[in-house]
């Protein structure tokens, strides 16, 4: 679904960074749930992440590598725990299926380093 258009100044507000994941783990109770660890640089340093992303991905898969991430979402409880942030990620649709694409950045990108 098309969502609104939003002023250059309100997409100024996001602080997109790159974060390398150094823990990832299923959520117990939750078959949707992975519990992040990232680092995401000097500005915000080790966060803890919430995304449902664990029928796309296995946490092993995700430990050491480097994503984008948008640092500055307001936390939220999601079951139980404080989420941090957001994993940035693209859903390819083929007929009724679905696929996400992670927007992985090379290893040399530094923690924390800013979208420009």
């Amino acid at each position: 679904m098309k969502k609104p258009i939003v002023s250059f100044e309100d997409f100024e507000k996001l602080d997109i960074r790159v974060g390398e994941i150094q823990n990832a783990i299923s959520v117990d109770g939750s078959n949707k749930l992975l519990e992040l660890t990232v680092d995401l640089g000097a500005d915000y340093g080790i966060v803890t992440i919430r995304s449902g992303i664990a029928k796309y991905i296995t946490p092993d898969k995700l430990i050491g590598n480097k994503y984008l991430f948008v640092a500055n979402l307001a936390p939220r409880m999601i079951m139980g725990t404080l989420s941090q942030g957001m994993m940035l990620v693209t859903v390819e649709k083929k007929g009724t299926s679905e696929k996400l694409r992670f927007i992985k950045t090379v290893k040399s990108s530094l923690n924390g380093a800013t979208l420009c």
